[in-house]
């Protein structure tokens, strides 16, 4: 079905955790200023990944 997104796995690329709430996403690289730690520039990853709850609210990524 177009526009459909299929999850990757039954477990979460970033941690390895199983459960029910997988999510696909595609994780975001943050680039910080070491002398202001503040975010100067961010950039998206070449592939997706499939996250569990805690992942998604730990790190940067954009939903898929």
């Amino acid at each position: 079905m177009p526009g459909t997104v299929v999850r990757v796995s039954d477990r979460c690329d970033s941690c390895g955790d199983s459960g029910t709430d997988m999510k696909t996403v595609q994780r975001i690289y943050l680039k910080v200023d070491p002398l202001t730690h503040q975010v100067v520039d961010e950039q998206l990853a070449d592939e997706f990944e499939t996250w569990c709850p805690i992942c998604r609210v730990t790190y940067a990524h954009q939903l898929i």
